[in-house]
């Protein structure tokens, strides 16, 4: 998808160079200026919105980073805080919370290290009689924090790279549009046949031309084309990759 996305813009921008080249030809009336002008706007928004996409990439893994070094402090600080608080003399209430969390989503690890800090907190001065660190319940809160905010980042990552993706395909549809309108423009000019017009349909093209298959059936030199060569049958089963 990514390939024809790029495609796509390629070739609307070779379009545009080659109206832009010929611009006396579809300036000559005030619509055929704006159709013109108009492909040019999309091209260029389009090239925007791949930075805006690559921008969101970027702030994603660094987010995740982020999101992993948090991820590892609140661990670290929840095994600390069930560790001391075995020690303690705490009602059932609380002693049902101090276990070591296993594997956790990060919605889960969230919520259990939120309610964790809020009964630990509840019994800070017994808990600092057991030897828990003085700052360790703030670093707790701070890792909760850094870790949440991580998770927002990344969210706003992908929703920029959607919105950006969701313009770039209603762009691309505009400019295919306009591209219509332009050799439409072109073959109803007769200073723009056939050089011009040539040139647009060339432009156009997305993707590579299928030369193999043109070759093939083009016609020998005096006689009827020559059929395809055909490959012989394989002396093994191919193997599976998946196997």
């Amino acid at each position: 998808m990514r390939k024809i996305v790029g495609r796509r813009q390629d070739a609307h921008a070779r379009v545009n160079s080659v109206c832009t080249e010929h611009s006396e030809i579809f300036d000559a009336t005030p619509g055929g200026q704006k159709t013109r002008t108009s492909l040019g706007a999309n091209v260029t928004n389009v090239a925007k919105q791949f930075i805006t996409q690559g921008q969101a990439v970027e702030d994603r893994r660094a987010a995740t980073a982020q999101a992993r070094q948090a991820r590892v402090r609140l661990r670290e600080a929840t095994k600390a805080v069930v560790a001391v608080g075995k020690l303690v003399s705490l009602p059932a209430t609380v002693t049902s919370t101090m276990r070591l969390p296993g594997w956790m989503t990060d919605d889960e690890l969230l919520a259990y290290a939120g309610t964790l800090l809020e009964r630990a907190s509840a019994h800070a001065d017994a808990f600092l009689a057991e030897g828990l660190p003085p700052d360790l319940l703030k670093n707790l809160a701070d890792a909760i924090q850094a870790l949440s905010a991580a998770r927002e980042l990344q969210a706003q990552g992908r929703q920029r790279f959607t919105a950006a993706a969701e313009s770039i395909r209603e762009t691309q549809e505009k400019s295919d549009q306009t591209v219509d309108a332009l050799e439409a423009i072109a073959i109803n000019t007769p200073a723009a046949r056939p050089e011009v017009l040539t040139k647009l349909r060339i432009a156009r093209r997305i993707g590579p031309r299928v030369k193999a298959a043109e070759d093939a059936a083009a016609p020998a030199p005096g006689g009827a084309p020559t059929p395809p060569a055909v490959s012989p049958a394989p002396t093994s089963t191919p193997r599976d990759p998946a196997a």
